[in-house]
């Protein structure tokens, strides 16, 4: 009676440790470890800046809010700068979006 009264007492301590996680029941993968979001520096966007950028995870994936800032971010960015390339070609603002580039037609021949 002793001994399975000692069994049951491993037994369950086993299991208590499993539960605990004291005592691993699957092999799992590190944790991984997020760098605290920063966001992109003031001013103009660099090839730097997007490649140091990283976002918090959550359970699901990342923060919405974070991703959402930076893609209105590089939006406005990449539209000042197709205003200020419509500028110095000379055309107004919405028919550059609408006009080939003289680059394009001569590639398409």
């Amino acid at each position: 009676m002793a001994f399975v009264l000692a069994l049951l007492v491993v037994v369950v301590g086993l299991a208590v440790a499993v539960a605990i996680g004291r005592i691993p029941a699957t092999p799992m993968d590190d944790p991984t470890a997020t760098t605290p979001y920063e966001g992109l520096p003031a001013g103009p966007i660099s090839d730097d800046a997007l490649e140091s950028l990283r976002f918090d995870q959550t359970m699901r994936g990342y923060r919405m809010t974070q991703v959402d800032h930076v893609i209105d971010r590089l939006r406005d960015e990449l539209a000042e700068r197709d205003r200020e390339i419509a500028r110095l070609r000379g055309q107004d603002w919405p028919d550059a979006l609408l006009a080939p580039r003289a680059d394009d037609e001569d590639e398409s021949e």
